[in-house]
Formats: structure tokens, C-alpha cells, sequence
């Protein structure tokens, strides 16, 4: 499968996945408010991080195993390190946000499986697969909420489906009779934990420092202003952020999975690197005026008060969401051919952007517009920057190759 077909695929499982998660906030709206939109948002948010501090990225190690013993080396390693971090995150933030400590650590642990099935799926470029998983990630969460009456229920069940699902999703994209038992062992982990030491300390925490940024201004916003006010900025985000999830993701995944190849076979194909990079500047220009044009109709014609209010917060988000698009699925390249320290340095820069927008102005009484506008307006200075790097790597790593 070509690289432009696995992220058409890619894509188009994301539209419906996203079709599926913009129908379930419109339903936890209808049936408990827009506050309880903030509240979700929160616990989903809770979990995600949490996923990538259980995983601490040893799962983007997956694609690029040699073979069957070191595969099942660096599962057994993913498995067991999930399962022990998840314990004290879950802990740590049900005391923090007043939740129920086995729901997170179950909802947790659940989605850290969610990034080993993607990664075994990346492996083999088994795209049908990867489509149908995130398809029913979604599906999980709106049966769940069709099917129970209440909050609690609703929180539980859907944790209990997904336990199911990605357990399955494992089963079937990895041979369990690879496993040995020594590979659960103390001398076993350490050894692949020694081995990989230098990923696990700078693309671990760049990866976790980049889920942090995506998902704390969520916790920020309802730790400073409201659930309400989170629930609106929630909103947007699952709207108008959902080119930037479907297409930026869709691209990021699939050049990871044939940069990754292209790593192992001591190539790089710049004329590609280029064609991508081009094809994300065209989409996040004609994203960018569709969210400025047509979100505002869309509120106004087709949704409640609630909604209609969360207009402002599309507009402030706009110079983040076109670099976003634009530049972000190409910091790939630091992680498969770079320098990890500066994939971690990037998340470093972007985690100070979100702390001094949702932390530090809130503190000295900044408005919420405020926070979100510095928060866009200096992102999108930083991916200026970014932008100047990742080119400059594309043709260093260019002209590396052509003296091989």
C-alpha cells in the first residue's frame, strides 16, 4: 500500500471516528448539559496522558523491531510497564480531581493497550485493522451512552468496553506464542529498558510532554473557570480541531509507519517528504477558512444556545489550528531520522506556551479569551520555527543519503 492510499484509509477512518465522538458530546450535552461535556473532557484527558506515561512511548519501538523475539520482547515490556505505572497516575489523579481510582486505572491501563494494538497494527501496515480499532474506540462510547441512564453507568461501562475490545484487537494483531516466559522476567525488562534507554528518556518524554500540551488546557481551563467554560472549549477542539485529528493524524501515522521501513532499509525519500509537505500547507489553508466561514452558520442554524456560545473560542483557536495542520504531523522526522532531543525540546517549548496561557495568566486575572489567544498566537510562532527545522533536516538527511 502507497504512502498517499494508507492516509486516505487512515483518514477516512478518523472522519467517521470523529463523526462518532462529535455525536456523543452533541448527546452528553442534550442529556446532562454542557457542563457534564467539561467533565468528560476532563476524565478523557485524565486518561489519554495517562496512557503515554504508562507507555512512556515504548510502543512507537514496535514498528521498528527486527523480528519476532525482539517484538515479543518489547510487548511484554509495554504490558507489564502499563499495568505498574498506571496504579500510582490513577491514584494520583483521583485524589487530584475527586474520581474513582479503579475507574481511572482501568480506563487508563485501556487505553495505553489502544497505543500498543495501533503500533502492532503500524507494524505489518495493517491499515484495514488500524481503521476498524479506532472506528470502534468511538463506537464503544456512544453505545455505552445510549445504553445506560446515568453518569456513573455510563463511565463504567464504557471502561469495561474497552477492556474488551483492545484485549481482543491484541489477540488478534500479535502471535501470544511468541511470549516465553522469561520475557515477563526482571532480567528481561531491564535488559530491553537498558537497551532502549536513550528513546525511553527522550521520545518517552516528549511524547508524554505532547499529550500534556494537547490535553491540559482542558484541565486548566476547568480548574480556572468553569466545567461550562471547559465543555465550550471542548467543543471546539472536537470540532474545529478535527481536520487537525483526521488529516494531520492520518498523515503523521502513515509516513511514521514508512519513514520507520525507510529507517530500517537506510533510505529517505526527500521528493516525498516534500510532496507532504505541501499537501498539509494546501489542507490547512482550506481548513482554516471552512472552520472561519462555516462553523459560525453550522452553531447558529443547527444547535442550542450552549453551542452557538462557543463560537468566540473557534476564532481564537484558528492561527493554532493552521500550523498545527500544516507542520506538526512533519516533526515525524525528528523521531524516526533526528535528534530526539530536540522532538523533547519541542514538547518542552510548547508545555511552557500552555502553562504561562492557562496557568500563569488565569493567576493574575487574565479573561479567558485572553489565555486562549496568547495560547494560539505563540503557538503559532513556535511552528514558524519548527517549520525552518524540519526542512533544513529533510535536506540534510537528503544529501546524507545520496552518498550512500
Amino acid at each position: 500500500m502507497n504512502l498517499l492510499r494508507s492516509i486516505t484509509t487512515i483518514a477516512s477512518s478518523s472522519v467517521v471516528s470523529q463523526l462518532i465522538g462529535a455525536l456523543s458530546i452533541w448527546f452528553i450535552s442534550h442529556k446532562y448539559g454542557m457542563a457534564e461535556v467539561g467533565i468528560y473532557s476532563l476524565i478523557y484527558s485524565i486518561v489519554l496522558v495517562g496512557a503515554q506515561v504508562c507507555t512512556f512511548a515504548s510502543q512507537l519501538l514496535i514498528p521498528r523491531q527486527p523480528d519476532d523475539e525482539q517484538l515479543a520482547r518489547n510487548v511484554a515490556f509495554c504490558l507489564i510497564q502499563s499495568l505498574i505505572i498506571a496504579a500510582p497516575y490513577a491514584a494520583l489523579t483521583a485524589w487530584l480531581f475527586h474520581q474513582n481510582v479503579l475507574f481511572l486505572y482501568l480506563l487508563t491501563l485501556s487505553y495505553a493497550l489502544v497505543l500498543v494494538a495501533e503500533n502492532l497494527s503500524l507494524r505489518t501496515g495493517n491499515y484495514r485493522f488500524l481503521v476498524f480499532q479506532r472506528m470502534m474506540v468511538s463506537v464503544v462510547v456512544i453505545a455505552a451512552l445510549l445504553l445506560t441512564s446515568n453518569t456513573t453507568a455510563f463511565y463504567w461501562l464504557w471502561t469495561a468496553a474497552m477492556l474488551v475490545l483492545i484485549i481482543s484487537c491484541i489477540i488478534k494483531t500479535f502471535r501470544l506464542s511468541t511470549l516465553r516466559l522469561s520475557h515477563w522476567g526482571l532480567k528481561s525488562n531491564l535488559g530491553f529498558f537498558r537497551e532502549h534507554r536513550h528513546h525511553l528518556s527522550k521520545v518517552g518524554s516528549a511524547e508524554v510532554l505532547a499529550m500534556v500540551n494537547n490535553n491540559l488546557p482542558i484541565m486548566l481551563i476547568n480548574f480556572w473557570f468553569s466545567a461550562l467554560t471547559a465543555g465550550y472549549f471542548s467543543v471546539v477542539m472536537r470540532f474545529c480541531l478535527s481536520p487537525v485529528t483526521i488529516v494531520g493524524n492520518a498523515v503523521r501515522n502513515s509516513i511514521f509507519s514508512k519513514w520507520s521501513m525507510d529507517f530500517r532499509n537506510h533510505v529517505f525519500n526527500y521528493p516525498e517528504y516534500k510532496k507532504v509537505r505541501r499537501l498539509l500547507f494546501v489542507l490547512a489553508i482550506v481548513c482554516a477558512l471552512g472552520v472561519l466561514i462555516f462553523y459560525p452558520l453550522v452553531m447558529k442554524f443547527g444547535f442550542s444556545e450552549e453551542w452557538i456560545a462557543s463560537i468566540p473560542s473557534s476564532r481564537y483557536i484558528l492561527p493554532y489550528l493552521f500550523l498545527a495542520l500544516a507542520i506538526s504531523p512533519l516533526t515525524v522526522i525528528e523521531l524516526v531520522f533526528g535528534s530526539h532531543f530536540y522532538f523533547l525540546r519541542i514538547q518542552v517549548e510548547q508545555l511552557a506556551i500552555t502553562l504561562l496561557a492557562f496557568l500563569a495568566l488565569p493567576y493574575f486575572g487574565q479573561t479567558y479569551p485572553v489565555a486562549v489567544l496568547t495560547f494560539s498566537l505563540l503557538t503559532l510562532l513556535r511552528y514558524l520555527f519548527i517549520w525552518q527545522q524540519m526542512n533544513k533536516r529533510a535536506a540534510k538527511l537528503s544529501q546524507q543519503m545520496a552518498h550512500i
